[in-house]
């Protein structure tokens, strides 16, 4: 509600979420804002992102990720870069802000790219730093389930839509922050958003809290020119993202998932095929009991 540009609509999808999130939605009174919720928990955001995609009437289609921040510039820096550019998608500069970096921990920067473009070895995009302009979804298709992924949903749908030949540009400015819930331990079983509630105040002066979170940024080593065209080649080639590379002698496919529904204080990835006996289970628990009378 506070950006710089204000012809835009918000479509909240809830993930199964509490009863009173409705209401958290309606209490902002502002008719361009939607609520959506799905009847069972999905899980992992490729879901409600692609019902937010199939819904959305813009001209582009932002996402905001429920832990990240957006400075007040964001839509208008984004998709004018866009028309400037010609771009299919936009990558915003984002700042990784670490749980310890009020304490002298380190930050992270986000958006890299070459010559001004997305590159498969260099470039990281989160969800809520990427704009897309709304014509070019039907064509680039959507987000793949997380299960099906070797790397985080993000970054496999910008590495699909750049092996379908689209124009990915890369902005020079900040203009997200990321809080990745993944990285707080029981970051879902409270209600507090304290670093985001202090980040916002802060975003009062926007200019000056940029440059006191990229005093914090180390720049990430750029690969040696062998191993940069190694996995370029692969990239192209083949199609093996070079992030899925590094994943998978980590995790098995689609295990990065339950690893941050662990950390985040939640159970398990839901069963997508559960049956009579746990639908019943599901259904009893959310019975209200019967009236007096």
């Amino acid at each position: 509600m506070g950006q710089t540009l204000q012809d835009w609509e918000t479509i909240v999808i809830g993930d199964a979420c509490r009863a009173d999130t409705a209401a958290v939605v309606a209490s902002f009174g502002d008719p361009r804002m939607s609520y959506i919720d799905l009847p069972v928990n999905y899980g992992e955001q490729s879901g409600p992102n692609n019902i937010g995609f199939a819904r959305a009437r813009g001209r582009f289609v932002a996402i905001l990720n429920h832990d990240d921040l957006w400075f007040p510039d964001h839509l208008a820096a984004t998709t004018g870069w866009a028309d400037a550019t010609s771009a299919d998608v936009v990558i915003a500069r984002s700042v990784v802000v670490h749980p310890d970096h009020e304490a002298g921990g380190s930050n992270e920067l986000f958006g890299y790219g070459k010559g001004g473009f997305y590159d498969p070895v260099l470039t990281k995009g989160l969800g809520s730093a990427q704009v897309v302009r709304r014509k070019a979804i039907g064509w680039l298709g959507p987000w793949r389930p997380a299960v099906e992924c070797y790397c985080e949903s993000s970054q496999d749908w910008l590495f699909r839509a750049w092996r379908k030949g689209a124009i990915i540009a890369t902005l020079p400015h900040v203009t997200v922050l990321a809080l990745h819930s993944g990285s707080r331990e029981g970051s879902y079983v409270t209600d507090r958003a304290v670093e985001q509630e202090k980040l916002v105040r802060a975003m009062d002066a926007p200019d000056a809290l940029r440059a006191e979170l990229l005093a914090s940024v180390v720049d990430p080593r750029s690969p040696r020119p062998f191993n940069y065209f190694k996995r370029r080649f692969l990239a192209a080639a083949f199609g093996v993202h070079p992030r899925a590379r590094e994943f998978r002698r980590k995790y098995a496919p689609g295990s990065y998932i339950d690893v941050l529904r662990k950390v985040r204080g939640l159970s398990p990835m839901p069963d997508r095929e559960p049956g009579a006996k746990e639908l019943l289970d599901r259904y009893s628990r959310g019975r209200e009991p019967p009236k007096a009378g």
